[in-house]
């Protein structure tokens, strides 16, 4: 089943989820997404990059921080890295779309080299203080390596955030340690795609179910090309979206 016949998951589920397109400028900035060229899995080039972002302006969107990988062995990506690639990216949309805001940060692996950074008071890409990190999806983290990230990035003033929390399918069936994490001061981020249905119904109902607890902080697209935009576009009917516009803290990232 391709990308875009998945959105949704079938008329039944759409129907009882939809509502009138929200204008998503109320959400204002994107947060978590792959737009430096070349330097990830994300856009491979310029033009990929402002496509990407010229399709954010059209949807109400006032700026974004982007957040290319960061994980040993294979995106070795550093601040000294990253910074020439995003410069140039910056200049072109500063260029096209003068009142776009555009911020480097990065989505860190968590491992014991994020950890060491961390504990060492390595830079870290985190504007406004925010550190995303994401998890491996095949197998839950170490829980003793989860925590001490944690009790670390908070002692050093940094604000965790971690990403798509709903794609960590080995946690759908106890979604409450999301609560957890909440309550000891994480943000959780939820892709727009997955709203959307683009990872289909389980990590859909496990985006919704977050949201409708008020355990998510932030809407992201992690946008890698035009087809998360594109999910973006059709999550603007979806209930959750329209209770995430309520309390997310997007407006506020710059």
């Amino acid at each position: 089943m391709g990308w875009l016949s998945r959105l949704f998951g079938g008329k039944e589920q759409a129907e009882r989820q939809e509502r009138e397109p929200i204008d998503l400028s109320v959400f204002g900035y994107d947060y978590h997404s792959h737009m430096v060229p070349g330097v990830d899995d994300g856009a491979p080039d310029l033009e990929a990059s402002m496509e990407m972002i010229d399709a954010l302006v059209s949807l109400g969107y006032r700026g974004a921080v982007t957040t290319p990988h960061i994980m040993a062995g294979m995106y070795p990506n550093s601040p000294e890295t990253l910074r020439g690639p995003f410069e140039k990216l910056k200049a072109a949309v500063a260029e096209r779309h003068p009142a776009f805001k555009l911020a480097l940060g990065a989505e860190y692996f968590l491992d014991h080299t994020l950890l060491d950074a961390v504990q060492s008071d390595q830079e870290l890409l985190a504007p406004g203080g925010r550190l995303l990190f994401e998890l491996a999806f095949a197998a839950p983290p170490d829980t003793a390596l989860l925590q001490e990230f944690l009790f670390e990035a908070q002692v050093k003033g940094l604000k965790p955030v971690m990403a798509h929390v709903e794609r960590y399918a080995y946690w759908h069936n106890e979604l409450e340690r999301f609560e957890e994490w909440k309550e000891q001061g994480v943000i959780l981020q939820v892709n727009a795609a997955s709203l959307a249905g683009a990872y289909g119904p389980e990590t859909q109902e496990a985006a919704v179910t977050c949201i409708e607890k008020g355990w998510v902080g932030i809407l992201g697209t992690d946008a890698h090309g035009m087809r998360h935009i594109d999910a973006l576009h059709a999550s603007r009917t979806h209930a959750a979206v329209h209770a995430l516009a309520e309390t997310a803290l997007n407006p506020k990232l710059f």
